[in-house]
């Protein structure tokens, strides 16, 4: 017979699917009419960009455009010059869970371009990158916390857990129209632009989340009367508020933001010279919210009067511990080789991988950037290296080493430097860091019991109470199982305060 539950629904987040797309990148571009012939190709960059995320029936899929951006030196003048296409991309992964409510996450990574040039004004691209998609959901667990039925004794266990009310991704965009400061000349061509997303206060309040954070936004551009691109970085504060019903102020949220896409588009001011730019920006915030919530479950089970059989399941439950949004500066020192430096024309830095794990304590979050270099040559003019840096950023938490799970974001908000010799740069990065930091728990339930009413157990011939001896250690719960007891019994009956035995001695078991 089996016997009627009652229990509890609680939710976590759970990665339904994972896996990479490779997107090959093979085209011809022949430079627009307003762009002066090639004199020598200096760099050629490729840089990904999601604009959707899609969960079919049968498959994942994004929608994008990779933007390539062609540094050269032009024949006239020998300036440095850039021409950008936008390349659309499709791609998409088999997927056949049927999980309601899943959530797509979408990342990408570039694998290399090359460029050569045909000739001055046509060039033969080559290249790749890999789209990272992970269809995550909101997945719950049916824990059985009561059982009714003929003389049953349950094993009860309880943990502080997190409860995910909700999982999902939304959209939002930042605009802004800056100004190029007094004294500045006009912009002639934009070199280089990028933007990063960095939150720095997030708060729940009921049926929404609010996101207050700072874009920080580059252009590296040339003018017609400098040899050497200009630089402007500016910080644009935004404050999102996104809809979510079922949440109140008591919850915990998690956001990663993402820069989707970027536009930059100069605008004349009155005198008609390019002293202006409208900033578009569109955004993706991932969010999880948590409250936080006490599990109960039944671990065991048997009855005094049948034999039971039990079906179990194994769980993964999670508590939340929070967010950290922090920044960190780093500094590392590059050689150039044979570069000996006459001035530095522009520098980059991203990051192309990040790690978190535990070590000496805290956790620690190490990767590599790779750090993009035009540099003027004393000899050679303008020439561009590439140099790979690692990074490292320490968190405490006073945590067991294998107690949390980390996932961490790093990206790089901006990079100076300091020419420190003649061939010589020290690198200072500041990085922008996110980490969610869990508690895993893994829980085995039981989820249904079945009295065998056809063996029932004996009645005669059972002593009222026996002695057995226990070892330092034992629990309870098996000493009442094998003698057809009670914890609760044993534990009064012999004036104890704990489920397990604290030092070897004789009980009083009673049935």
């Amino acid at each position: 017979m089996e016997c009627k539950a009652a229990g509890e629904a609680v939710f976590a987040s759970e990665v339904l699917f994972e896996g990479n797309c490779e997107q090959a990148v093979d085209t011809d571009l022949t430079l627009p009419d307003y762009c002066p012939d090639i004199g020598r190709l200096l760099k050629c960059r490729l840089e990904p960009m999601i604009t959707s995320r899609e969960v079919n029936a049968d498959s994942l899929a994004v929608e994008g455009f990779a933007r390539l951006s062609v540094i050269y030196l032009d024949d006239r003048d020998k300036k440095i010059r850039c021409c950008d296409r936008d390349l659309p991309f499709r791609a998409s992964l088999p997927y056949d869970d049927a999980a309601d409510n899943v959530t797509l996450l979408a990342d990408a990574r570039v694998d290399y371009v090359n460029c050569r040039a045909v000739s001055q004004r046509r060039l033969d691209v080559h290249g790749a990158f890999t789209i990272h998609m992970t269809a995550v959901c909101r997945r719950e667990n049916q824990l059985v916390s009561d059982v009714q039925g003929d003389g049953l004794r349950l094993r009860r266990e309880s943990r502080e857990i997190s409860d995910l009310v909700c999982c999902t991704r939304a959209g939002f965009g930042i605009s802004e129209a800056v100004e190029l400061s007094e004294g500045k000349a006009p912009i002639s061509s934009i070199i280089r632009s990028g933007a990063v997303l960095c939150p720095e206060e997030i708060q729940c309040a009921p049926g929404k989340v609010t996101v207050r954070g700072e874009a920080f936004f580059t252009m590296v551009y040339c003018t017609e009367q400098d040899a050497d691109p200009e630089r402007l970085e500016i910080t644009i504060p935004f404050s999102q508020f996104f809809d979510l019903p079922g949440i109140d102020e008591s919850c915990q949220p998690d956001v990663t933001l993402r820069c989707d896409m970027l536009e930059v588009s100069p605008r004349t001011d009155s005198d008609g010279e390019y002293r202006r730019v409208d900033v578009e920006i569109r955004g993706t915030a991932d969010i999880r919210v948590y409250s936080d919530t006490t599990a109960c479950w039944i671990s065991d089970a048997y009855s005094v009067s049948y034999e039971v059989s039990c079906a179990r399941k194994q769980m993964r439950l999670e508590k939340f511990l929070g967010s950290v949004y922090d920044t960190s500066v780093q500094k590392q020192t590059v050689d150039t080789g044979d570069i000996r430096i006459e001035s530095v024309c522009d520098l980059w830095a991203c990051v192309t991988d990040s790690r978190a794990a535990f070590r000496d304590g805290k956790i620690t979050v190490t990767g590599s950037m790779a750090v993009g270099m035009l540099l003027r040559d004393v000899s050679r003019g303008v020439v561009y290296t590439e140099k790979n840096v690692r990074f490292e950023y320490g968190l405490s938490r006073g945590a067991q080493e294998n107690s949390l799970r980390p996932e961490c974001r790093v990206a790089v908000r901006s990079c100076g430097y300091t020419v420190t010799g003649d061939n010589r740069l020290e690198i200072q990065a500041e990085l922008c860091l996110h980490c969610a930091l869990f508690e895993d728990i893994s829980a085995r339930a039981v989820s249904a019991v079945e009295l065998d009413e056809s063996r029932p157990k004996p009645e005669e011939n059972r002593p009222a109470a026996v002695l057995c001896f226990a070892e330092a250690g034992e629990e309870l719960w098996d000493i009442a199982r094998e003698y057809n007891s009670s914890v609760e019994s044993i534990r009064l009956d012999n004036g104890l305060d704990s489920d397990v035995v604290d030092e070897s001695r004789l009980l009083i078991v009673t049935a």
